[in-house]
């Protein structure tokens, strides 16, 4: 398979191209007029991703290699943070690089929160060709910044990852976009299908950061605000 590089814009507009493909209604283009921003569902159709509760996930007690090639255990990544888990490799033609436009994008949305109280994640579903080397190449394209980590490591170890977290595809080329975001400690994740924008992703995280500071305050501990530059 041909690798194939999209420039970042490139890659928001394919983003864009892939959502009004799913919101478009009997296969007519939804919406008209003005260009819309490439980054938002398609005007009068239907929202290009669907959230559900995800049961079942479980964030393993595993150690995989970042973009650094430094080793990464994930429940101390996921510690004390919300975590924004997606599935990529690097020599993906298709969905990859507008979700790794959405992460760096997302980024922004973030803001302060970043790393601090939230960290993006992007696991290979193709460790024998995605070395560190190559996950960091992949990684720069999009901007990434501390709290944005891209993991590879093993067959073994990256195929139990993925099975734990529900992100395992069969045939990796085949793979549809899907978002993990959820909270480790309490067991509570939200499963997102579809290409979703950033603005909506960073919607989702902010309903863990509230939830997570309301369960805190209600046990007397005096908090920072998660909101400050966010």
């Amino acid at each position: 398979m041909r690798s194939l590089s999209l420039s970042v814009p490139n890659a928001l507009l394919l983003a864009g191209a892939l959502a009004a493909a799913s919101c478009g209604r009997g296969g007519e283009p939804a919406g008209s007029g003005a260009d819309p921003d490439p980054l938002l569902p398609a005007p009068g159709g239907a929202a290009a991703a669907r959230s559900t509760p995800a049961a079942g996930v479980v964030v393993p007690d595993e150690v995989l290699v970042d973009q650094d090639g430094a080793p990464v255990r994930l429940r101390e990544l996921a510690k004390d943070r919300v975590l924004v888990v997606n599935f990529v490799f690097t020599t993906c033609t298709t969905i990859c690089s507008p979700m790794s436009a959405i992460f760096g994008r997302l980024q922004d949305e973030l803001g302060g929160a970043l790393e601090r109280d939230v960290r993006l994640v992007s696991i290979s579903l193709d460790p024998a060709t995605d070395t560190p080397e190559r996950l960091k190449g992949y990684a720069d394209k999009f901007g990434r910044r501390p709290g944005w980590v891209f993991l590879t490591g093993s067959r073994e170890r990256v195929s139990r990852v993925l099975d734990a977290l529900g992100g395992r595809a069969p045939i990796k080329e085949q793979h549809t976009p899907v978002t993990l975001i959820g909270r480790a400690a309490e067991g509570r994740w939200t499963r997102i299908d579809g290409i979703a924008p950033p603005a909506r992703l960073a919607g989702e995280v902010r309903a863990f950061l509230w939830r997570g500071t309301a369960a805190q305050g209600a046990g007397g501990r005096r908090l920072d605000d998660p909101w400050r530059n966010f």
